[in-house]
């Protein structure tokens, strides 16, 4: 097919696992989202142009919403979009839709990969559905790139949020969720604000593999500033297993996709 690069944004490693799995089977270059941040004005001469997304509140992370504004010449590119979800897709790619729209394109089509979650709740997810959602997202993955291969058009996957709430890992894990919801909506967002714990021995994996350059690591600790794109690389990539959302029991469980390693989060930052 004709030439074509994927943009990516990764957290826990599965939208970059799911990438890197489409890159090969359509010859596609991978480039990290991130990596184009400082770029006013991103040019590409491939003709299929692809993002692939962990979903943020059920859209797209504002990192990848930024760079279509940036990227030329999308009016005239095939473009698709891959989002990876734990809970539902719910809408969130005819809202991706409606960006590329609103930039001058046109996204042709848009999937949704099932992968395992990795935010809050995230502990009372089994590991054999973990095992189950792997296996299954290479089969979604391969059909994805074979339309993207016929360059179809017309296809945007989406789903109905609420179904997905009554699922059992769900419902065992409503009293932690319950207490979360509880201290964000009385305490506020500074309540739940990442922190590293006592555990925490300074050496600065989190600063390195921030997409945005969020962390910095002073007198020995980790601090994080006001760019924040809620990726929770830090959380889960964190040797020490210190970093926490507030220091409370949130019910995230560590989780990093299993071909994924720290150094390939690392090479995804500008």
């Amino acid at each position: 097919m004709a030439e074509a690069t994927i943009y990516y944004f990764t957290g826990a490693g599965n939208s970059l696992a799911v990438a890197r799995q489409l890159a090969a089977r359509i010859s596609a270059s991978l480039v990290p989202a991130a990596s184009t941040a400082a770029q006013a004005s991103v040019e590409t001469h491939d003709e299929v142009i692809g993002f692939v997304f962990p979903i943020h509140d059920f859209k797209a992370p504002n990192i990848v919403d930024e760079l279509v504004g940036r990227l030329a010449s999308i009016d005239a590119k095939y473009l698709f979009a891959v989002c990876t979800y734990g809970l539902a897709p719910g809408h969130s790619l005819k809202r991706f839709e409606k960006t590329v729209e609103e930039r001058g394109g046109h996204l042709s089509s848009g999937f949704a990969v099932a992968m395992p979650h990795s935010g809050v709740g995230s502990r009372f997810v089994s590991q054999a559905s973990r095992s189950r959602l792997l296996e299954a997202s290479v089969g979604k993955v391969e059909a994805i790139a074979d339309c993207v291969e016929r360059r179809v058009d017309g296809v945007v996957e989406q789903s109905r949020v609420l179904p997905a709430f009554f699922r059992p890992w769900v419902l065992r894990g409503v009293p932690v969720l319950a207490r979360f919801a509880f201290r964000l909506m009385t305490k506020g967002e500074e309540s739940v604000a990442l922190t590293a714990g006592s555990d925490c021995n300074g050496c600065g994996v989190c600063a390195d593999l921030c997409p945005v350059g969020n962390i910095s690591i002073a007198t020995g600790r980790p601090t994080w500033g006001d760019r924040c794109v809620g990726c929770l690389a830090c959380l889960h990539w964190c040797p020490q297993h210190a970093v926490s959302l507030g220091g409370h029991d949130t019910g995230i469980e560590i989780y990093h996709h299993p071909d994924v390693t720290v150094f390939d989060m690392m090479s995804r930052t500008p």
